[in-house]
């Protein structure tokens, strides 16, 4: 489905990201709503982490605005501190995260929200910073911690969590990492769309397979897989106008 034969991938992709960066391809507002916490703040960290770990099958506006409701509420603002949560009982915990509709799955996101809580207190002080720390600030490190450990990250250390989480990170805290060049593509649904519209992909692609063709289209450019899931997001809701 190739849209002009005389531009090379790289070249549609770089014609593409021109075209978000000024400002063709409408953008849907920054949808992250938070409490503008320090960026280096222990909670900020914690703010874009146990959220982003339910963070999935959703409207991930509507998420984000539930998040920061469940933060600003007195009565439900513990969920952020994994310390409290783990001093909890497990239907306190589900009722307070469906109170404002953070969490949707009553049973599966209440056991997302305690395992992560219970992980980050036990080995990680509390502090999603140490997790970076413990992956020597590389995203590939990082990223290969996250999945190699199930059990104690379940949903987060998933192929497309796993690289959202960092991604959400490197954008709303002060995380400094080695190589952000490594954090791939997130292949939700519309980053599927637009691989499959500029020809990159057929119909039946997979997930895995997305963040693998970017990471082969982009190897030697100096634009980052990341760079481009904002601009292939944004291009995939405007219905891929304009047309590269």
């Amino acid at each position: 489905m190739l849209k002009n034969t005389e531009l090379s991938p790289l070249d549609r992709i770089r014609k593409l990201k021109e075209y978000f960066d000024n400002g063709l391809i409408p953008k849907l507002a920054i949808h992250e709503v938070h409490p503008n916490l320090p960026k280096n703040d222990r909670i900020n960290y914690i703010y874009f982490t146990l959220p982003v770990s339910i963070n999935f099958q959703r409207s991930s506006p509507s998420m984000w605005q539930s998040a920061l409701q469940t933060f600003n509420d007195p009565d439900t603002n513990y969920l952020f501190y994994p310390e409290k949560v783990i001093e909890k009982s497990r239907e306190e915990i589900m009722n307070d995260l469906i109170k404002h509709k953070l969490g949707l799955q009553r049973n599966k996101h209440t056991d997302i929200w305690i395992g992560i809580s219970t992980t980050l207190f036990n080995k990680y002080n509390s502090d999603p910073r140490l997790i970076i720390e413990a992956g020597n600030n590389s995203a590939d490190l990082i990223i290969n911690l996250l999945q190699g450990n199930k059990k104690d990250f379940p949903f987060l250390n998933g192929l497309k969590l796993s690289n959202y989480w960092l991604y959400i990170l490197s954008k709303f805290t002060d995380i400094q990492l080695l190589n952000p060049h490594k954090i791939s593509i997130i292949p939700d649904t519309h980053i599927i769309k637009s691989t499959i519209h500029l020809g990159f992909a057929n119909e039946n692609v997979t997930s895995a397979q997305v963040e693998k063709i970017w990471q082969v289209l982009l190897q030697d450019s100096d634009i980052s897989p990341v760079e481009m899931h904002p601009v292939l997001w944004n291009w995939s809701r405007n219905n891929f106008v304009p047309e590269v």
